[in-house]
């Protein structure tokens, strides 16, 4: 049983990285060489659009397995440390509903051949909108990272009232 307890925590930090880790090198890197190299950078939120929609699929499966990793771990934590990953697992899976929500908003909104925003009126405050929550949703992930690799109840000495099995 510790192995599968082990193999959980090791996906789901493998998850984690490939999702907030795709997210930051695409938000920190790509787009903002897609805007030096490209004349028209208002295309390129097309391909922003596929990438998004792909990270947020991985997303939904990263945070299947952080609520796995809580389930199999959760009675090994302090009341403290479970109650902030549990906030955090369930912040995290919230603005990923949210986020896959206003990307249904926003899809109708584009044409995709033309490459044109169809309404910028309606497409704008959506995309803030988006652009804020994935924001959020970024620093939360972050925390969650420092709460599943910190484990603070393995560094305490042992207690010498509970005996050791």
């Amino acid at each position: 049983m510790n192995i599968v307890r082990n193999a959980i925590t090791v996906l789901a930090v493998l998850a984690w990285s490939l999702w907030v880790g795709g997210f930051t090198f695409y938000t920190a890197v790509s787009l903002r060489v897609a805007h030096q190299v490209l004349d028209d950078s208002r295309s390129f939120g097309f391909v922003t659009q596929i990438v998004m929609e792909r990270l947020n699929l991985i997303g939904l499966a990263t945070v299947g397995l952080l609520a796995l990793h809580l389930a199999c771990h959760g009675r090994d934590m302090r009341r403290s440390r479970l109650t902030a990953m549990t906030i955090t697992t369930v912040t995290l899976a919230i603005t990923l509903g949210l986020l896959f929500n206003l990307h249904h908003q926003i899809e109708p909104l584009l044409d995709p051949q033309a490459r044109v925003v169809v309404d910028d009126t309606a497409f704008r405050p959506r995309h803030n909108r988006y652009e804020l929550i994935a924001t959020i949703q970024w620093f939360v992930a972050i925390g969650h990272l420092v709460l599943l690799l910190v484990r603070p109840e393995q560094s305490l000495p042992p207690n010498p009232e509970k005996p050791i099995s």
